[in-house]
């Protein structure tokens, strides 16, 4: 199971109480309720980029793997009832 993706605000709070509040990593993984790993990430994409995510990455989330139409077509046929 993957934790939930975190905020962008929540993401600049993290960089807000590392800078300017002095608080330990420890203290900001219980603040924010994600992984270290996720801190260390999100303070090193900021001193590398400038920004709280990887500017390299692609978009989050998986592809879907039913458009529109289908999800109607298949309403359609639960409807109906045949």
């Amino acid at each position: 199971i993957m934790a939930p993706i975190l905020s962008n605000e929540m993401r600049q709070r993290i960089i807000v109480w590392h800078h300017e509040q002095h608080l330990s990593a420890s203290d900001i993984q219980t603040l924010a309720g994600c992984s270290l790993a996720t801190v260390y990430n999100i303070l090193k994409f900021h001193r590398d980029y400038g920004t709280v995510d990887n500017p390299f990455a692609g978009p989050r989330g998986g592809v879907r793997a039913l458009d529109m139409g289908d999800v109607n077509y298949l309403a359609s046929i639960i409807d109906a009832r045949p």
